[in-house]
């Protein structure tokens, strides 16, 4: 097995990026270009993973905008949101996603944050297993009905 580095997006990544996220995440469109914007806020929350020059995943997220009543009723001062995660299917058993995920948390811990949040699609049952090995928990569920 190759060495694998983390390490922090550039822009030359932005097409490997894409094209990871669009072959092996789950959305209900592509995401593009323009969706990575919010990297901007906390540039150093977009981590990668690579291998043999190959990026194998990706994770990045922000600090959250949170009414002052919730950081109160929560009872903490800053909020980050994981947006997205996305391992390659052949990296996913190599605690590919666990190092990216620490990686952000310690990130957003260095910057204030005192309470993470994220959205996992339903299908998503891998991404789940992992959020919940690393502590996550539990407290909604997004539901739909067609009518």
């Amino acid at each position: 097995m190759y060495s694998l580095k983390i390490r922090q997006f550039e822009s030359n990544d932005t097409e490997p990026v894409l094209n990871l996220a669009n072959t092996h995440a789950v959305f209900d469109s592509p995401l593009t270009a323009a969706d990575l914007a919010i990297t901007r806020q906390l540039p150093e929350a977009f981590i990668l993973a690579e291998q043999e020059y190959q990026i194998v995943g990706f994770v990045f997220g922000y600090v959250r905008d949170v009414l002052s009543e919730v950081l109160a009723n929560w009872n903490v001062s800053k909020v980050g949101q994981v947006e997205l995660l996305v391992v390659d299917p052949n990296s996913r058993t190599n605690g590919v996603g666990t190092m990216l995920l620490e990686s952000l948390l310690e990130v957003f811990a260095k910057n204030g944050v005192d309470m993470v949040t994220l959205h996992c699609p339903a299908e998503a049952t891998e991404a789940k297993s992992l959020y919940d090995k690393v502590g996550f928990e539990t407290r909604a569920y997004a539901m739909r009905k067609r009518l």
